[in-house]
């Protein structure tokens, strides 16, 4: 659980969950969907083609690392999700869990295309 504070949850929301607390989902759609919504519009105008197809891998290698080791830790109890908390479960991880992975990865990939999207090695594709 995720306490929020007042002026975070919305009044739709506030109106409906006990304690401010938030769900997994809700926190994605008030935190990190704004996120990505803003870098993805600073990156707009230094994001490629070939950026898309590199953060598409980056994501399947991150969601094939990360699920198993995080099912494990859940699956111990090393760490868990409430359930009034989450959608559904893959396995032992909310599907919100994985969207955090997903999710994370996009905000760090757009941020890697703002700074570092339109630098060249010197001397790639110069003829001499």
């Amino acid at each position: 659980m995720f306490p929020s504070p007042p002026f975070l949850v919305p009044p739709l929301l506030s109106n409906r969950l006990p304690s401010t607390c938030v769900t997994y989902l809700e926190f994605h759609l008030l935190f990190n969907l704004p996120a990505i919504i803003l870098l993805g519009w600073m990156a707009r105008k230094r994001l490629r083609a070939e950026h898309l197809r590199w953060i598409a891998a980056v994501l399947g290698i991150v969601v094939a690392f990360t699920y198993p080791w995080d099912s494990w830790a859940v699956g111990e109890g090393i760490w868990g999700f409430g359930e009034d908390r989450v959608l559904f479960r893959v396995g032992n991880l909310p599907i919100e869990e994985i969207g955090f992975f997903v999710l994370e990865t996009i905000v760090v990939a757009l941020l890697v295309v703002m700074f570092l999207g339109g630098a060249r090695q010197s001397g790639a594709g110069e003829k001499k």
